[in-house]
C-alpha cells in the first residue's frame, strides 16, 4: 500500500517495526543529492527489462538475505507482498537460498524477519 506524497513520488512503508528507520534515510540524513541519486538508480533498475513488480521483489529479497541486509529485507518483504507475492513465496526464496550462498543461521534470520513483517 503506497500512500501519497504531494512534494515528490509515492511513499511505501517501510516496515511493521515502530522503529524502523531506512538505510536510504539515514544516507538522507548526511546528503539528500546522494540519497535522491540513489532512488534515481534504483527506478532505472526498476524500469529496465521485462520482469513484473512481484519477480524484482523477490529477486531484491535474495540478494538483501544474501547480505544479511534486515532493513532491506523487511522493506521488501512489504513491497513484495504489495506486488502479488504470498508468504509462502517469500519464504521459499529464503529457503532457496539454503546450500548456496547462505548458511542455516542467515536463513532462520531471513525467515524470522518475513515473519515478523509479514505474519
Amino acid at each position: 500500500m503506497t500512500t501519497s506524497n504531494p512534494d515528490g513520488p509515492p511513499v511505501y512503508p517501510l516496515s511493521r517495526q515502530g522503529t524502523f528507520v531506512s538505510n536510504l534515510d539515514r544516507l538522507r540524513q548526511t546528503s539528500d543529492a546522494v540519497a535522491d541519486a540513489f532512488r534515481g538508480i534504483r527506478r532505472a533498475a526498476d524500469a529496465h527489462g521485462p520482469l513484473e513488480a512481484k519477480q524484482r521483489e523477490l529477486c531484491l529479497l535474495a540478494g538483501f538475505a544474501a547480505t544479511r541486509n534486515e532493513g532491506g529485507f523487511r522493506v521488501h518483504c512489504t513491497r513484495a507482498t504489495e506486488a502479488g507475492a504470498t508468504v509462502e513465496e517469500v519464504e521459499q526464496v529464503v529457503i532457496l537460498m539454503l546450500g548456496t550462498t547462505l548458511g542455516l543461521v542467515p536463513v532462520v534470520e531471513a525467515l524470522s524477519w518475513a515473519r515478523d513483517e509479514l505474519g
